[in-house]
């Protein structure tokens, strides 16, 4: 989960709202800069400094042009590596996919805000966190600092491990996790059962598996597993993305988000949010919902 400064001020005064120890809380800094970038980002540093002394993840939010113009954003990164929290995109047209070729290309990023407009909703972000620091304090696992990544991948000793580029489909003929990361050290935060499919971009040979990446509806990547190298297959898959076509469905007289969820075998709450909806919108009858 992802807090603003506010939640914070509300803390600190004693009002209880409690966000988890370790999560983040973010310095949202786009409006009221004065003309002296070191005066600017000493405030920051200072800001970020109470937040991590009341036991918070701290984070710095911005979009690129701005902090350019205002913030010594390096000092930033000296003494909070991997801090910046930073929006870029093309324009407020309602998206449900990041456009790369916006990617605010900055040392120090660790969540991209690719839209404004998720889904239909004006109004609702769509993030992509580059690290995993939004799950910071609501794991079992005690919160790490957060450190540079290596500007190389780790070498690794197994001959078969390489990684590709590749769009496709994959639908598993078993039960396969979704795990966090190209391993199995990494958490698993679901299933695909079969039946289902996943689009994936970018493939991973790591010793004996074969992976698949995918960015989730929430705007991480997840990796499932497509089989075992050189040997057993977990389901199917085509390499050409162009064979996937989305599934929409038009509302009828009578339809709700259960009935339809329930129809394609998916969760009511995941067709509402791809809608831009809740649970608890309205739908009519006519109206078409995107479904996968």
């Amino acid at each position: 989960m992802i807090y603003s400064l506010y939640p914070l001020l509300k803390v600190v005064s004693g009002i209880s709202l409690h966000p988890p120890k370790g999560s983040i809380v973010a310095l949202d800094y786009e409006d009221g800069a004065s003309g002296n970038m070191a005066a600017n980002t000493d405030a920051i540093l200072a800001g970020m400094r109470r937040i991590r002394s009341e036991g918070y993840t701290p984070m710095y939010y911005s979009y690129k042009p701005y902090t350019l113009a205002h913030v010594d954003y390096q000092r930033i990164l000296k003494e909070f590596p991997n801090s910046l929290w930073i929006a870029a995109y093309r324009d407020y047209l309602p998206t449900t996919k990041p456009d790369y070729g916006y990617f605010p290309s900055m040392d120090g990023v660790a969540i991209w805000q690719y839209t404004s407009a998720f889904g239909l909703s004006q109004g609702l972000d769509g993030n992509i966190d580059l690290l995993g620091v939004a799950d910071n304090g609501y794991s079992k696992q005690p919160v790490t600092p957060i450190t540079p990544a290596p500007s190389k991948p780790a070498q690794s000793t197994a001959a078969t491990d390489t990684d590709y580029a590749q769009t496709g489909v994959f639908k598993p003929s078993t039960t396969v996790n979704i795990r966090t990361g190209a391993g199995t050290g990494y958490a698993s935060v679901g299933s695909y059962a079969p039946g289902e499919s996943v689009i994936y971009d970018h493939v991973y040979i790591r010793g004996t598996y074969v992976r698949a990446r995918y960015l989730s509806y929430s705007g991480r990547y997840h990796y499932v597993a497509l089989g075992v190298n050189g040997g057993e297959s977990y389901g199917s898959r085509s390499s050409n993305a162009q064979t996937y076509s989305h599934t929409y469905y038009t509302v009828r007289s009578g339809d709700s988000f259960w009935s339809i969820a329930n129809k394609y075998g998916i969760s009511m709450y995941t067709l509402a949010v791809n809608n831009g909806k809740s649970i608890y919108s309205l739908i009519y009858p006519g109206e078409s919902l995107y479904i996968r």
